[in-house]
C-alpha cells in the first residue's frame, strides 16, 4: 500500500511541476515540486529510496521536457541523498531542515542550468536572472517544501512511524 502512495505522490508532483505551475505562476516564479518531494522523501525514508525516486523522476523530466538527458536526474538524485542525510536524526522533525535542503538544492540546480546554458552559447544575464527568478523561486520552493513535508509526514509516514515504535517496544 505504501509503495502505491509513493507512486501517487510522485505522479501528482510531476503533474504539478510540469503542467500546473507552468500554466499558473506569478512572473515565472514557481516552486519545484518534484525536488521538494524528493527531499522530503529523503528526510522521511532515507537516502536510497529518495535518490532512486529523484533519479527516475529526473530522467522522466529530462526525456519529456529537456533536450539534454541527465542533469535534472543527477540533481534530483543528489537532492534525495541530501535529504536522506537527515533521515532518523533527532532534528529531522523540524520542518526547517527539509525546507533549507530543498532551497539549497534548487539554488544549485538553477546555477547548474545557467552553466549549461552558458556552455551551449546562451548569454543569460546572471544578476537579473538571480534577482528576478532564482532567489524568489528558491524562497517559494522552501515555503512549499515546509507545507508538503508536513502533509507527507502526517498522512503518509506518521502511521508508519507509530507502527515501528510499537514493534520496537
Amino acid at each position: 500500500m505504501r509503495k502505491w502512495l509513493f507512486v501517487l505522490v510522485a505522479i501528482i508532483s510531476f503533474y504539478l511541476d510540469n503542467v500546473f505551475f507552468n500554466m499558473f505562476n506569478v512572473l515565472g516564479i514557481r516552486p519545484d515540486i518534484t525536488l521538494i518531494v524528493t527531499v522530503s522523501f529523503g528526510v522521511l525514508t532515507g537516502p536510497m529510496p529518495a535518490a532512486s525516486t529523484g533519479l527516475i523522476l529526473g530522467l522522466i523530466t529530462d526525456i519529456f521536457f529537456n533536450k539534454l538527458v541527465g542533469p535534472t536526474a543527477l540533481i534530483y538524485m543528489l537532492s534525495g541523498l541530501a535529504g536522506g542525510f537527515f533521515y532518523r536524526k533527532f532534528y529531522a522533525d523540524n520542518i526547517i531542515i527539509p525546507a533549507a535542503t530543498a532551497a539549497v538544492s534548487f539554488f544549485v540546480k538553477e546555477h547548474v542550468f545557467l552553466i549549461i546554458a552558458k556552455i551551449a552559447g546562451a548569454r543569460p544575464p546572471y544578476f537579473v536572472t538571480l534577482v528576478s527568478y532564482i532567489i524568489p523561486s528558491t524562497l517559494v520552493t522552501a515555503a512549499f517544501c515546509a507545507l508538503i513535508h508536513i502533509i507527507l509526514k502526517r498522512h503518509l509516514f506518521h502511521p508508519l512511524w507509530r507502527k515501528e515504535a510499537i514493534d520496537l517496544d
